[in-house]
């Protein structure tokens, strides 16, 4: 789910940081989200965790009150010391739903100083989103998406990826958006990077379910649809 990772630190970092850009003490947030994808033929499920501050952490790591003898050791999120994540390989999916619970984050900062800070996590999830048009329109010049919006689903983002590589990112587009075009002259490309007309790229559709009263940070649940697209002349 590294993409997902990836989409996070484009709004869900800079949300926190325009709350606390103010608080000048080490404080943290996080955040425990139950991720679905699809393995093999089947729906799978399994938990992210993500930390975030307005200063800088020098380690995060996090227990579970479903099972507080294992220990999840958060990482640097794509190099920010102010954005840690714990990612789900593959083998950390199951065809179970996690169970409610409460995640305690134990942070310490790049000042010496630490904090305990909680999320808690029911067990909703969301379902996959469905995918119903992926294709260049060679009138247009634009890769065209539609989907089926989800019925508990808050919001929505596209990435797009040449290999394994993050080379598109939307932003987060409102829950009542169930179409979306990209142009490579518009915005959301990483810098220097242009599509290749013929060539293959994966794209992935992403679902939101905020936490009751949640927001961009405060994330309940998260579901991708991956598919692949010709870009055309």
């Amino acid at each position: 789910m590294n993409q997902f990772r990836n989409f996070a630190v484009l709004f869900l970092t800079l949300t926190f940081f325009s709350c606390n850009k103010t608080n000048q003490k080490a404080t943290g947030l996080g955040d425990a989200l139950i991720v679905t994808q699809k393995i093999g033929s089947q729906k799978e499920y399994a938990v992210s965790l993500y930390a975030y501050t307005f200063n800088a952490f020098k380690s995060v790591t996090a227990v579970s009150s479903t099972d507080p003898t294992k220990l999840y050791t958060l990482v640097p999120n794509a190099g920010y010391s102010t954005n840690f994540y714990f990612e789900p390989a593959i083998t950390d999916f199951s065809i179970t739903k996690p169970a409610a619970s409460t995640f305690t984050f134990s942070a310490v900062f790049s000042d010496g100083s630490t904090q305990g800070f909680q999320d808690i996590l029911s067990d909703q999830v969301l379902d996959l989103p469905n995918l119903t048009k992926c294709e260049y329109n060679v009138t247009t010049h634009e890769l065209e998406m539609n989907w089926d919006l989800l019925s508990n689903a808050d919001s929505y983002a596209i990435n797009i990826l040449d290999g394994t590589t993050l080379v598109f990112g939307s932003t987060e587009l409102a829950k009542t958006i169930k179409a979306y075009a990209v142009s490579s002259s518009g915005g959301g490309w990483t810098t220097g990077f242009t599509p290749v007309a013929g060539k293959a790229y994966t794209i992935k559709l992403f679902a939101f379910l905020y936490e009751p009263g949640g927001d961009a940070y405060n994330v309940q649940a998260t579901s991708v649809k991956d598919t692949t697209a010709l870009w055309g002349n």
